[in-house]
């Protein structure tokens, strides 16, 4: 057998791998995008989920900055639906409408409600807004 030959068996059984891989890849980014409008973390016990080889471009990973600093965190194209662009839209909606729900930002944002519980709790804990039951209001 030549190196020529065990190249192009190598090259069919990584294609053929590839082809096993994808709707399990599939499944994990649905998944995963679920688990972020959830507000769960998305890494597991061995760091970030590898990134997968898509048609379709997808936005960078952003890293969480350190406790205590103020750290500009990179976006992309989409902005607004990052958790950064939607704690300015719930900030900016508790100051104009006090004792506003989640559920009520939602329904004026055009999204579903679970996507901004992750920028609630961040404005609850840097202290920019309090929750008492469903209403938030400014701090």
């Amino acid at each position: 057998m030549s190196v020529v030959d065990d190249l192009q068996g190598l090259e069919a059984r990584v294609a053929s791998r590839l082809r096993e891989l994808r709707p399990l890849m599939d499944e994990y980014r649905e998944l995963e995008q679920i688990a972020t409008r959830l507000g769960l973390p998305t890494d597991g016990a061995t760091g970030t989920a590898p990134a997968a080889a898509s048609s379709t471009p997808r936005r960078a990973r952003r890293t969480r900055p350190k406790k205590g600093t103020a750290a500009k965190r990179s976006r992309g194209s989409r902005a607004a639906s990052s958790s950064g662009g939607r704690r300015e839209q719930v900030l900016a909606a508790v100051k104009s409408q006090p004792g506003i729900t989640v559920r009520e930002i939602g329904v004026q944002l055009g999204i579903d409600p679970t996507a901004l519980y992750r920028a609630v709790r961040g404005l609850e804990r840097d202290r920019e807004i309090v929750k008492k039951g469903r209403e938030l209001r400014p701090a």
